[in-house]
């Protein structure tokens, strides 16, 4: 007696789709989700009826091995199915129609969705636990030919071989349901273990120049709830500074516990950190819970910096020169915002209105974390009239077109009264150093510098050997931080300009405070390749820093001395006079340059210093925060494709491996 009625998987399936679109599908149209449903379930009590009568008609038979080979195969077919009709009478209590049509007297919302919740969970797992078993019986059924065949033996490899695969395909539905309800638990019991590092920043050498230079001794108050894992964090990070500096006292306070010294800190909520020099007080709020304040601690030393600053002296005005296609100019962007669009501050009055950020964006917040305000300056703004008397320094930011007569005059005379000027130079540009030349005294090689040896490779091109790698600095204070670093570090330039003093202007003194390695050389031909004879691997100044004192007062040298005394004044001490830095390579204040490179960041920010007559707070400051993985367009491409085709071939390649090895082994057994 074989195998019968095998279409009748295919009527329990049918019918088990029929209810589901019912129930889902046809929702909104009663009529039609009524008799699919009705329809559904009696085809599924007939597939049911069907098998166990089968399995019946087996179990009567004689007690050989033909029909004990049948009744097995049946008896599998006949729980399979009864399993998939109890599973779906399992659906109706969880729904509303369900409770509704039961009359299920629940205690309240809460009561009710934990009913619904348990029988779909349990339904569920009871559906998959039947109807795979099914499908898989019934493919091993058809393959085996067990339908209408009376061998002994064909029945007996067949039976083996559907209640085999029923079981495998129980034990993948198993682990499914453990699956899920390993991920309702997971959901209900929501609990988080970070790995990830985590560090407070330390004090920096910037952080403690700053605290020394202060005019007067500086409390810091915290205030924090008793043993909070916040407050430890920056206890331990106010008490290193205090140990550091003999001008620091810290007091901590709890906020309910000590009202007065709240009221005297004007401290609000919890989690605030407050420093006051005399009669000005900065502060600094974190959140009072360790997961949240973490990405502020790990940049505590600059948070603390720019406060300090806040007391150290007011707020100063850098300006950025636009209006020749300069990085930071509005208008030349690639993408304009649209007109209908309200209009940014920072953007000049004829540019298409839009909520953009400004460009350079980082550069932007560096120099606020510096105290300084970032302010477009172009002609509208009196570039081409003069400088603005609150400039702390003006900035010109890779320009593609050269300066009018009068901008550039506005600027010399700037420099004249003894400004600050930082130029960096784009290449290909139009514009020239050489328009302040008189004043600057920098000679300006167009050529790219290029290093065939020592460069980061992004695209694999041979145009990759312009982004050279410069470690070679002087002991200037622009490059404090770079220096101290030695030439372990190097900073990166992309596509700079080789930069040199020229011999023929007088009274500057001239500092090339970065240069290229020696196996650099200017391309002359654009080739991106050393050509022997026509090109020299020499060590090219990429950045140089210049400086002129002001003149002294003439009536002051000419004043006669006093008659009463024979000694001999002594000289002026010469005023504060120019101070400028040239890059020959504009991209290393991009985005992407100041986040992804640390050293180069501390070359920008130190600079910055240098040029607001601070470079007794330069130093690095201190940081934990993570630094993004950048990876290049090439490198991307080839993860993406190692991923799509490189894991799935190397779990192919493991599973022939072990296959054509087990054959092997039998052939070898044989």
């Amino acid at each position: 007696m074989g195998v019968t009625r095998l279409w009748t998987t295919w009527l329990l399936f049918g019918g088990l789709v029929a209810a589901f679109a019912g129930v889902r599908v046809f929702d909104g149209t009663p009529a039609v989700r009524l008799l699919l449903i009705l329809a559904g379930a009696a085809a599924a009590l007939a597939a049911v009826v069907l098998r166990v009568a089968a399995w019946r008609r087996a179990a009567a038979a004689d007690p050989d091995d033909v029909s004990a080979g049948a009744r097995a195969t049946e008896a599998v077919f006949a729980l399979c199915s009864i399993g998939c009709v109890l599973a779906l009478a399992g659906f109706l209590p969880g729904t509303q129609d369900g409770i509704e049509w039961l009359g299920l007297e629940l205690g309240g919302a809460r009561e009710e969705r934990r009913v619904r919740r348990f029988f779909l969970a349990a339904s569920s797992i009871l559906m998959a636990c039947s109807a795979l078993p099914a499908l898989a019986a019934h493919w091993a059924a058809k393959k085996g030919g067990a339908q209408g065949r009376s061998a002994q033996a064909a029945l007996h490899v067949d039976a083996l071989r559907i209640r085999e695969t029923a079981s495998n395909a129980l034990s993948l539905a198993l682990a499914g349901s453990a699956l899920m309800l390993l991920g309702y638990v997971a959901a209900e019991r929501n609990q988080t273990l970070d790995f990830s590092y985590f560090k407070t920043a330390t004090p920096g050498d910037a952080t403690l120049e700053i605290v020394r230079s202060l005019d007067g001794p500086l409390q810091v108050a915290l205030f924090f709830p008793p043993l909070n894992p916040v407050g430890e964090q920056v206890r331990t990070y106010v008490q290193a500074l205090a140990a550091a500096a003999d001008n620091v006292a810290v007091e901590e306070h709890d906020r309910f516990a000590d009202p007065a010294a709240a009221a005297d800190w004007n401290a609000r909520t919890d989690g605030q950190i407050f420093f006051r020099v005399g009669d000005r007080t900065e502060q600094i709020a974190l959140s009072v819970e360790i997961d949240d304040a973490r990405g502020r601690l790990r940049v505590l030393d600059g948070l603390v910096q720019q406060a300090l600053l806040l007391l150290a002296r007011g707020r100063r005005v850098a300006y950025l020169t636009t209006g020749h296609g300069e990085m930071n100019d509005p208008l030349a962007q690639d993408s304009l915002a649209p007109r209908n669009e309200p209009r940014e501050p920072w953007m000049p009055r004829d540019a298409p209105p839009g909520p953009r950020e400004p460009p350079l964006p980082v550069l932007r917040r560096m120099l606020e974390l510096l105290n300084y305000d970032a302010r477009d300056l172009g002609a509208r703004e009196g570039l081409g009239d003069q400088i603005p008397d609150d400039a702390a320094f003006v900035m010109i930011l890779g320009p593609r077109r050269p300066f009018f007569d009068s901008e550039a005059d506005a600027i010399r005379e700037y420099l004249d009264r003894g400004g600050s000027l930082l130029v960096a130079l784009e290449s290909g540009s139009e514009f020239r150093i050489g328009d302040f030349r008189q004043r600057l005294g920098v000679e300006h090689d167009p050529a790219t510098v290029v290093d065939d040896q020592n460069h980061m490779r992004e695209t694999g091109a041979p145009a990759d050997r312009r982004l050279i790698v410069a470690n070679r600095f002087s002991t200037h204070p622009s490059v404090t931080t770079a220096s101290r670093q030695g030439r372990g570090g190097g900073v990166l330039m992309l596509g700079a300009e080789a930069l040199s003093p020229a011999e023929d202007v007088e009274g500057l003194r001239h500092s090339l405070v970065v240069r290229s390695m020696r196996s650099s050389f200017a391309d002359r031909n654009g080739d991106f390749r050393f050509d022997e004879g026509d090109e020299t691997r020499e060590s090219l100044g990429v950045a140089i820093a210049v400086e002129a004192d002001l003149p002294t007062d003439p009536s002051a040298d000419s004043a006669a001395p006093d008659s009463a005394s024979d000694a001999t004044p002594a000289p002026a001490a010469p005023a504060p006079g120019m101070r400028a830095l040239v890059y020959g390579d504009a991209e290393i204040f991009a985005d992407r340059v100041l986040v992804s490179l640390q050293l180069n960041a501390a070359l920008v920010a130190d600079g910055i210093r240098w040029l607001g007559r601070e470079e007794a707070f330069s130093g690095q400051v201190v940081s934990e925060e993570d630094v993004p993985i950048v990876h290049t367009r090439t490198e991307d491409v080839a993860w993406f494709y190692a991923i799509i085709f490189g894991a799935p071939s190397l779990v192919l390649a493991g599973g022939a491996i072990a296959i054509y090895g087990r054959r092997a082994r039998r052939r070898t057994v044989a």
